[in-house]
């Protein structure tokens, strides 16, 4: 599992499933997209199954971004992959940060 605070590059959810190691012949078949509001953060969660070459169900993959709206504007974005019996098997998670410290007084 990574976890890391670095400033990320990635900047929508359907981007992080490059980041996902898939063996080959299967594929990943989006479920749900869902986007809601709390307060001023944003959050964007996205459920993929992936699938065998024989179209088996063998894991589901969580990706997300949660983003601040009001300053200093934070965003973590992340994704997990489960096995079907609801175990976490891996899981890379990022939190932005700022280029510097020169905003604080």
């Amino acid at each position: 599992m990574l976890v890391s605070a670095t400033t990320n590059t990635m900047r929508e959810p359907t981007e992080i499933i490059q980041r996902f190691d898939l063996k080959t012949g299967h594929t990943l078949k989006l479920q749900s997209h869902d986007k809601i509001g709390k307060g001023s953060t944003m959050y964007e969660t996205i459920w993929y199954d992936e699938r065998d070459s024989d179209h088996k169900l063998v894991s589901r993959f969580r990706a997300w971004i949660n983003q601040d709206g009001n300053p200093p504007y934070r965003r973590q974005i992340g994704w997990e992959q489960y096995a079907l019996s609801g175990e976490l098997l891996d899981r890379e998670v990022r939190y932005s940060k700022r280029d510097n410290l020169e905003y604080l007084h």
